[in-house]
């Protein structure tokens, strides 16, 4: 196997989206259950439930002054995992905490009522969050929850708060624009314009909602983040487009609303005042930083593959999911192809037999840690953990270790190299699925960047990309590839 080295080359705005893969993946992967089969069923009826336990845990962030805590309980039947952030001012962690309180109760009290009616489809709620540093030096805290009761679909939503951690200060919508409401004109026609210009929401645009939705009130631009040079308006599920649109993402570059913002929101010259974590988030190239003073310091090698035949790796992350993957598998197996499944050791737990469907279906078995976090902000007992412990469950379910590795977010650095003994997977051809969710955009993605020995980057937990994967694969028999295991690139 080929092995070479990144270098990132993506224009900051794709990585500003792409970071949110981390939120999207561990938010959306429950989203999708569905009832288990009545053979299934028959078998667990009689099985001793298992004790149910709640787990907390604070860890420190990349950020000074910033903690991030998790709370997750292992219930069957109404499980969560809760992951947010904590800092030294008091009125910011309240309102973080009443978001956090709000979701739980709203989501435990369904579950109990689910249960007196009878049903018996399990749900889910995760909450995870992002932090975007800005120069202005604010923090914007991007939560996304993904809440699924029963059902056909679950349910995905953002909630943003700003931090200005010297002063302590809570940033709002207003504060950056000085409380003049007359400056609400611009900002609301800006981001219809970019709503409408936004490719991923055309021909779903729901015309009457969106007006309303973005009429100049303050409390219509309530939840934003300051990403680099714009400013991100998140809107909710149906809010200004149909379901297949999901919960849209709008991006407005600051340099339109220049007269609009008061300083220090103003755009300017100078990047990366705040520090930033040293990662390259699901970029299509990845550098490491090395220590020119470091005469021991070497170079880096992680495994993406080459074009000596026509060959391409067919990658899933974040699964297995009993709704996704089987269909995935099916559509695999019609054109007898083989993938690699790089799967989430906390998903293992829940669904041990798709991943014995993924083994004896041919597929190469992947670690992706036990819950998708940032390896590169660990310590490396809690990294040791995060791979050993996905190891053993992946073994324990299906009997065999998995062979290769992908970090979350394409994240590594020299400690992580030195601690895995796993061959690093990471891609060229990076799908997007999980943002436009769209089956017909997964294969115009994988024409514009496939070549031969690509490996593409997918997800088995979102249903649109089990439901475009056909088109996927037709096309690329018709140019003459064949399909094989990333381990199997020449």
């Amino acid at each position: 196997m080929k092995k070479s080295r990144y270098k990132h080359r993506k224009p900051w705005i794709d990585a500003a989206f792409i970071s949110m893969i981390a939120l999207l993946s561990i938010s959306l992967i429950f989203l999708s259950y569905s009832t288990k089969s009545n053979a299934k069923q028959s078998t667990t009826d009689n099985k001793k439930s298992p004790e149910i336990t709640k787990e907390e845990s604070t860890i420190e962030s990349a950020f000074p002054g910033i903690l991030i805590k998790t709370e997750v309980s292992n219930d069957e039947y109404s499980p969560y995992s809760i992951q947010y952030p904590h800092s030294k001012v008091e009125s910011f962690n309240t309102q973080i905490k009443n978001y956090i309180d709000e979701q739980l109760d709203t989501y435990l009290i369904a579950m109990q009522e689910n249960k007196r009616i009878g049903s018996k489809a399990p749900g889910e709620l995760n909450i995870a969050f992002e932090i975007f540093p800005h120069t202005s030096g604010s923090y914007s805290f991007v939560m996304v929850t993904g809440t699924y009761i029963g059902g056909a679909n679950g349910y995905t939503s953002f909630h943003t708060t700003h931090l200005r951690t010297a002063s302590g200060e809570v940033i709002e919508i207003d504060d950056l624009f000085g409380h003049d409401e007359s400056k609400l004109i611009k900002l609301s026609s800006l981001v219809r314009d970019n709503i409408k210009k936004d490719p991923s929401l055309k021909d779903k645009i729901l015309e009457e909602e969106m007006m309303l939705a973005t009429e100049p009130k303050w409390s219509n631009f309530k939840e934003f983040a300051l990403i680099e040079d714009t400013l991100v308006m998140y809107f909710e599920e149906y809010e200004i487009a149909n379901g297949s649109a999901g919960a849209p993402i709008i991006a407005v570059p600051i340099a339109e609303l220049s007269e609009q913002l008061v300083a220090p929101f103003k755009p300017i010259d100078t990047k990366d005042v705040l520090p930033k974590p040293s990662v390259e988030e699901d970029s299509e190239e990845v550098e490491v930083e090395q220590n020119s003073n470091d005469e021991t310091s070497t170079q880096v090698d992680v495994q993406i593959g080459n074009a000596k035949t026509k060959q391409v790796a067919l990658t899933f992350d974040d699964g297995p999911d009993p709704k996704v993957t089987p269909k995935i598998l099916a559509t695999l197996a019609k054109y007898d192809a083989k993938a690699t499944f790089f799967m989430l050791g906390s998903r293992v737990e829940f669904y041990p037999e798709i991943a014995v469907d993924v083994l004896e279906a041919g597929h190469e078995l992947g670690n992706h840690t036990w819950t998708h976090a940032n390896l590169t902000n660990m310590t490396t007992n809690l990294i040791t953990e995060e791979v050993s412990r996905t190891n053993n469950i992946i073994e324990q379910a299906t009997g065999q270790e998995p062979t290769v590795f992908r970090p979350p977010y394409g994240a590594f650095n020299d400690d992580l190299m030195n601690i895995l003994s796993l061959p690093v997977v990471l891609w060229d051809v990076d799908t997007l699925d999980w943002k436009y969710r769209d089956a017909n955009h997964l294969l115009t993605s994988v024409k514009s960047s496939v070549h031969d020995g690509s490996t593409v980057l997918m997800h088995d937990i979102h249903l649109s990309t089990a439901q475009g994967l056909e088109s996927v694969l037709a096309y690329l028999t018709s140019e003459g590839y064949t399909f094989v295991t990333v381990s199997e690139l020449d």
